[in-house]
C-alpha cells in the first residue's frame, strides 16, 4: 500500500468520523437530556435529523465508489451523430495523447486517475475519486444533505446554548460545555465551507457547466473585457429546469433521492439557438493539454471574431484572427476563418481488441477502431465554433451531408 493510498483512505476515514462525531456526540451528550429524554417530542425532532445523516452516508458512499465514467479503450466518435465535436485548429476529432484514444464531448484526462473521465468536473480528494458524469449527482446530493444537517444541528445547538444562558437552573457540566463549543465550532466551519462549494455547484447545475468549463468561462470574461471577444456562446445550456433535470433526473420529487445518472455520458444535447445564430461573435478554445492539478488547459489557444484583425499569443502558440464570420445556410451556421498555423495530422491509432459484450456502456455508443479509416476531416460549412473547454467546434453532420448532396447536384 503506497503513501498516496494511505493518505486518500485517511481523508475518507476523517470525513466519516467527523460526520459521526457531529451527529452522535451532540445527540447523546447535549441534546438528549435537553429535549426531555425518551419522549415523543424528542423522537419527532431527532428522527428526521438521523434520516438526513443516513442519506449523507449513502450519497457519500455512492460518490466515492461509483465510477465517474471512463472512456472505453476503443471508443471512436460517431460522425453521424448530431452534432459531434472536433478540435478547433485541425478540425479532427478530439484525441487524448496520454490514453492514445479519442475523447467524447466534455471529457478530460485526469492524471490522478490515469484515464479520461466522461464530463469531468474535478478530482476530489475528499471522496478519493473524480467527480464526473456518473457520480456527479451523488456528489451534489451529498453536499445538499450536509448543508441540511449542518443547519439542523446548528439550530438545535443554538437552542441549547440559549437555554444554558437564560436558565441558570439547568446548568451545563464541564463536559457538555466542551462538547457544545467543539460541536458549534465544527458545525459552523462545515456549514461555511460546504455552503461555498455547494453554492458554486448549484450554479454549475443551473447553467449546465462543469468546474473545468467554469474556469474557461472566467478566461473568456477577461478576453471580453479586453475587447478581444464581443460575446461568448455556451452550447450546452438548455435552460435552468432542463439543466437540473440533466443531473438530478426528470422527476423533481425524486431529485434528492439516491439514484443512478441517466444517459450515457458520450453525447449531450446542444441548445439549438447556438446552432442557428447569425452575426454573433464567438470564442473557441483549442485544448492541447491539462495540468497536473486538473485546473486549466496548459496550451489553450483562444480565437475570437473581433472588429479588427487581431492576434492572440498565450506564450505557447500565436494565431492570427482573420475574417471569422457566421452565415446561415438554412440549417446551420457556417464558419470561415484563416490561420497562420499548418494543419496538424491526425495521429495513427494502434489496433485495439474489440469491446466485450458485457461492457458497462451501451453498445450503440461504441465502435471498433478498425473503422478508424472512416473518420475524415470535417469541412468548414455546417459547423459552428462555440465556447466550451472541451468543444472547440460542433459539427452538424446532417447539415454537412445535405451540403455535400447540394454540391454534387451543382
Amino acid at each position: 500500500m503506497t503513501l498516496k493510498t494511505l493518505k486518500s483512505q485517511g481523508i475518507i476515514l476523517f470525513v466519516i468520523l467527523t460526520i459521526a462525531f457531529l451527529a452522535y456526540s451532540s445527540q447523546f451528550c447535549i441534546l438528549w437530556s435537553f429535549l426531555g429524554g425518551a419522549t415523543l417530542h424528542t423522537a419527532l425532532i431527532l428522527i428526521p435529523f438521523n434520516i438526513f445523516v443516513i442519506l449523507i452516508y449513502i450519497n457519500y458512499a455512492l460518490a466515492c465508489l461509483t465510477d465517474p465514467g471512463t472512456v472505453p479503450a476503443n471508443w471512436i466518435p460517431q460522425q453521424q451523430q448530431h452534432p459531434f465535436e472536433v478540435k478547433r485548429s485541425t478540425h479532427a476529432p478530439r484525441f487524448c495523447k496520454t490514453c492514445n484514444n479519442y475523447k467524447p464531448p466534455r471529457s478530460h484526462h485526469c492524471r490522478s486517475c490515469g484515464k479520461c473521465i466522461l464530463k469531468m468536473d474535478h478530482h476530489c480528494p475528499w471522496i478519493n475519486n473524480c467527480v464526473g458524469f456518473a457520480n456527479y449527482c451523488h456528489f451534489i446530493r451529498f453536499l445538499i444533505y450536509v448543508e441540511i444537517c449542518a443547519i439542523y444541528l446548528l439550530t438545535l445547538l443554538g437552542c441549547r446554548l440559549t437555554s444554558i444562558v437564560q436558565h441558570t437552573s439547568n446548568p451545563a457540566s464541564t463536559t457538555e460545555w466542551i462538547l457544545l463549543g467543539l460541536n458549534l465550532f465544527l458545525c459552523v466551519l462545515v456549514l461555511i465551507g460546504v455552503a461555498i462549494l455547494s453554492g458554486y455547484h448549484v450554479y454549475c447545475i443551473t447553467t449546465n457547466t462543469t468546474t473545468i468549463e467554469g474556469w474557461e468561462k472566467g478566461k473568456s470574461l477577461t478576453l471580453k473585457s479586453m475587447g478581444t471577444v464581443h460575446d461568448v456562446m455556451y452550447p450546452y445550456d438548455q435552460g435552468v429546469l432542463n439543466n437540473i433535470k440533466a443531473v438530478l433526473g426528470q422527476q423533481p420529487l425524486l431529485w434528492l433521492w439516491p439514484r443512478q445518472m441517466e444517459g450515457s455520458g458520450f453525447s449531450f444535447p446542444v441548445n439549438i439557438t447556438h446552432m442557428h445564430c447569425k452575426g454573433n461573435p464567438v470564442a473557441a478554445i483549442e485544448e492541447n493539454g491539462y495540468d497536473k492539478d486538473n485546473r486549466s488547459s496548459m496550451h489553450s489557444t483562444w480565437t475570437a471574431r473581433s472588429a479588427d484583425d487581431t492576434q492572440y499569443d498565450d506564450g505557447n502558440h500565436s494565431e492570427d484572427i482573420g475574417d471569422c464570420t457566421l452565415s446561415m445556410d438554412g440549417i446551420t451556421p457556417q464558419i470561415q476563418s484563416t490561420y497562420n498555423q499548418p494543419i496538424k495530422q491526425q495521429p495513427t491509432l494502434p489496433p485495439v481488441p474489440p469491446i466485450p459484450m458485457e461492457h458497462q456502456y451501451p453498445s450503440s455508443t461504441l465502435q471498433s477502431k478498425s473503422s478508424t479509416n472512416t473518420l475524415h476531416t470535417p469541412t468548414t460549412p455546417g459547423s459552428i465554433t462555440t465556447f466550451a473547454s472541451t468543444a472547440s467546434t460542433l459539427v452538424d453532420s446532417k447539415s454537412r451531408r445535405q451540403s455535400t448532396r447540394s454540391t454534387s447536384h451543382t
